[in-house]
């Protein structure tokens, strides 16, 4: 009986000595094996018919040896911006070189591990947005009012802060709601989506940079309009 772990272990020794060595190159190349023999069972063929079909597809291991040694410098940047970014959002580099793309890899990440370290690099940055949301924003909007900034609606200025104040108001009032949502989709991602485990890491730590870096500009514009309206309140008070 056609055993396709058993086909794709022997496939890569075979790669091996065709000259790609280079586990992250033969994590990659399983994967879009795997994908490929996927599809043509999906479309009727058998299993072994697949697997050889996505074989020849995917070439021989020269001429694969010859396509990446063209992409490797081009692939290097955007793998540098990748590593920094899951790094900034508190995963460690150490899953970086490891396989993510199998569904029967033993290297995937647990899942706890991934939703444990996002959750500890958000929570100060949430507890910040949150705490400016209950005691920041309502003097915020004060100074503005004070200051006449509301009757200068068409500067930018004041676009940026309403539309910032707006956010931080949104959250404050929706963000219990909206972390329920996100935890129910996490949920059923979990429980419905066979491959959502090869992109968990890394959506999850794109997502958690992201609102990281939102929350800190969020903060940052308010301590800066507060700078820059103080002038005119102080003349105001005048």
């Amino acid at each position: 009986m056609f055993n396709l772990d058993q086909s794709i272990a022997e496939w890569r020794q075979q790669m091996i000595v065709g000259g790609i060595r280079s586990p992250r190159v033969l994590d990659e190349l399983e994967s879009h094996l795997r994908d490929d023999a996927e599809e043509q069972e999906r479309a009727g063929a058998t299993a072994l018919q697949a697997f050889e079909i996505a074989v020849q597809r995917l070439g021989q291991a020269a001429v694969l040896e010859c396509e990446f040694d063209k992409v490797g410098e081009t692939r290097e940047v955007p793998e540098r911006v990748k590593n920094a970014m899951l790094t900034l959002a508190g995963i460690p580099n150490q899953y970086l070189n490891e396989t993510v793309n199998t569904s029967s890899s033993p290297k995937i990440e647990p899942l706890w591990a991934t939703y444990l370290k996002a959750t500890a690099f958000l929570a100060p940055a949430v507890f910040l947005w949150a705490l400016a949301s209950v005691f920041v924003v309502p003097k915020l909007q004060q100074i503005c009012a004070d200051a006449g900034l509301p009757d200068s609606s068409e500067t930018f200025l004041w676009n940026v802060t309403h539309l910032n104040i707006q956010a931080t108001l949104f959250f404050r009032e929706h963000g219990i709601f909206l972390a329920g949502a996100i935890i129910l989709l996490f949920i059923l991602l979990e429980w419905r989506s066979g491959k959502w485990p090869r992109y968990r890491r890394t959506t999850i730590g794109i997502g958690t940079f992201l609102l990281n870096a939102f929350v800190l500009i969020s903060i940052f514009m308010m301590v800066v309009v507060a700078i820059l309206v103080a002038p005119g309140l102080m003349n105001h008070a005048k």
